[in-house]
């Protein structure tokens, strides 16, 4: 995804990430920058942490979001 998503495209995304945690699958949420975009890695930051938060009651963080050259990942993995 890109940082700079709609709310309802980003709704979409967590319900997938819901369903993937509750049949037990890990989830790697990955957001890509194009150009000068990497300016902005705060608001794929924060992006990723909401996503987080809004999974917390299925998922917990095994890896916090960190940069890996262009892009930006994050993996959860379902709560025991």
């Amino acid at each position: 995804m890109r940082y700079k998503i709609d709310d309802h495209d980003d709704n979409v995304r967590v319900k997938n990430a819901q369903r993937f945690l509750k049949s037990g699958d890990k989830v790697k949420a990955t957001v890509m920058f194009r150009g000068r975009e990497i300016q902005h890695s705060d608001l794929a930051e924060k992006l990723l942490r909401r996503m987080a938060r809004d999974l917390a009651e299925f998922a917990e963080m095994q890896q916090a979001p960190k940069r890996e050259g262009r892009n930006m990942m994050m993996l959860l993995s379902p709560k025991k």
